[in-house]
Order: structure tokens, then sequence, then C-alpha cells
């Protein structure tokens, strides 16, 4: 057993080229794998989706804003906009796209549940968005 802590790996690692924001594997397989995520102030993860498996995210600290959207005719339509902060929890369905923004002055710090895939170009779909709000 090998057991990780987010904050020493959150330290330790460098932004993810492809989303721009620190993002580090702690533990678990390709079905089930626990991420650690941080958003500095200000930053965001882009618009995008994956067409297998659900995600599921706990906010450490900090506040953000969770987008969520849909793909019609191949264009982006922005459904939500929910404010999320320390102790929130959810959930994200295959093909909901999806947008982290961290809005506010202090670190946005997550730990997420995903298959290994979605930090792949395997199952992660970037879109293009829009931003009109159904």
């Amino acid at each position: 057993m090998r057991v990780n802590n987010i904050n020493v790996s959150l330290n330790n690692i460098q932004n993810d080229q492809n989303v721009g924001v620190k993002l580090v594997h702690l533990t678990g397989n390709k079905d089930t794998s626990v991420f650690a995520i941080e958003l500095a102030a200000n930053q965001f993860i882009p618009a995008h989706y994956h067409e297998v498996g659900i995600e599921t995210y706990f906010i450490l600290s900090g506040e953000g804003i969770i987008h969520l959207g849909r793909l019609r005719n191949g264009k982006l339509f922005w459904e939500h906009k929910i404010k999320v902060t320390d102790g929130d929890c959810f959930s994200i369905e295959p093909n909901q796209v999806h947008k982290f923004e961290n809005n506010s002055d202090q670190i946005l710090r997550i730990i997420g549940t995903a298959p290994l895939t979605h930090t792949t170009e395997e199952d992660r779909f970037f879109v293009t968005p829009r931003t009109t709000y159904l």
C-alpha cells in the first residue's frame, strides 16, 4: 500500500499542460482514481466532457463556480452556474459539459474521483464555450 499526502502532492506538482491547473493522481486504478486539483486565484479548467464514467468532487478549501452545459448539434449551451465552497460535494454524469472557475482571490482545492482515462485524450474532450445560459 502507498499513502499519498494531498498537500505534499499539490505542492510538488507542476500545472497539467492540457488544463492549465495543478492536477495530481493520488491513488486508485484505471476504473476508479482519486485526484487532487488546485486552481489559483481567478484560474479555470476549460469546458470539457467525458463519455464514460461518473466524476465526483469534494471542495476541500476555497470557493468557485461550476458551469454545466450540454452539446446540441455541435454547439454548447450552458444550463447551470452553481457556486461551490468548502465542504460541498457533487457529481458530474457522462457527457455533461463542465467547467470549473475559481472566481476568488484564494486557492481552490478539490478532490475528485473518476476513471483514469478522464485525465487523458482517451476520454477528455474540450469544447468551445458559449456565453448563453438557458
